[in-house]
């Protein structure tokens, strides 16, 4: 059984937890061993707290990082932006002595000591990498019969294995058609959602990103909209509560992909509780369920 720390960050256990109910029932299917991090922080958050202050950023990712050094697993995150945000500081502290040599000064007075020896992986490259397409197909019991749009996430393109940005984006692309979908191209898939703009510029954020997408998603013909990221669902399903205050109508069922995998396992809907999305995937589920 492949073994992992299983790191889930702040928005999926406190405003997502469809995402994780999900992704635990598909990592059971596939013999994925996904281990809690007990006492874990916030990542931290990978665009403003860097900028605010870069060593107090990296004690926290360092204080995380050592937790799963303790269990000698490599960790797994099911969101973008913490996988940025502890991906890139286990490589600076890997590679830079200085920086690590300040981190580890710090964390000392916490008994604890960053010593590089770990991973960080994504949840998609664990399943295609670890699980593999194979064990992930011979799972799909109940193909989803639906036209989805992806939207990867910018965080999901930041690559330190090589220059090809998108390693990770074709994963999942080639994991989320294993489930049966149809995936239309719509043109903007590499245009950010909107999420991190929205911290200082609302009209911007929703007009000038979410807006773009939703309407060529939408022009394309999707169902649905599938993410990787949880910011990224968060801004798709409460962005187009918002955007009706800008006169824009949308009401597009946002998906993540641990839940169509697990629809596709044959996981019944009933126990994943997509009633708690803001957008209507629970009414098409029960669409697609009743066709």
């Amino acid at each position: 059984m492949v073994r992992y720390a299983f790191f889930m960050g702040c928005q999926i256990p406190m405003r997502l937890p469809s995402i994780e109910i999900a992704a635990r029932k598909v990592f059971e299917k596939v013999g994925l061993e996904a281990v809690d991090l007990l006492g874990y922080s916030c990542c931290p958050e990978p665009v403003i707290s860097r900028l605010l202050d870069e060593i107090t950023a990296l004690a926290i990712s360092a204080r995380n990082l050592t937790m799963a050094e303790e269990m000698g697993l490599n960790m797994m995150t099911l969101c973008n932006g913490c996988y940025e945000t502890l991906a890139e500081a286990n490589e600076t502290l890997k590679h830079d002595l200085e920086k690590r040599e300040k981190i580890n000064r710090i964390l000392k007075r916490y008994g604890r000591e960053f010593k590089g020896n770990i991973e960080v992986k994504h949840v998609i490259e664990v399943l295609y990498e670890d699980v593999g397409l194979n064990k992930i197909k011979g799972n799909v019991v109940k193909p989803q019969r639906m036209r989805v749009a992806l939207h990867y996430g910018c965080h999901l393109h930041r690559e330190y294995k090589g220059p090809d940005i998108m390693r990770k984006p074709n994963m999942m692309r080639e994991i989320a058609a294993q489930t049966g979908v149809e995936i239309v191209n719509y043109g903007l898939e590499r245009l950010c959602c909107g999420y991190p703009s929205m911290q200082a510029d609302e009209e911007f954020s929703l007009k000038n990103r979410l807006l773009l997408k939703l309407s060529r998603i939408r022009g394309s013909g999707a169902d649905a909209i599938v993410t990787a990221c949880p910011a990224c669902m968060i801004q798709f399903e409460i962005g187009q509560v918002m955007l009706r205050s800008y006169g824009a109508q949308f009401n597009m069922p946002c998906i993540n992909l641990m839940e169509l995998l697990a629809l596709s396992f044959g996981i019944p809907y009933q126990e994943l509780r997509l009633e708690l999305h803001r957008s209507p995937v629970l009414q098409l589920v029960q669409r697609m369920e009743a066709k």
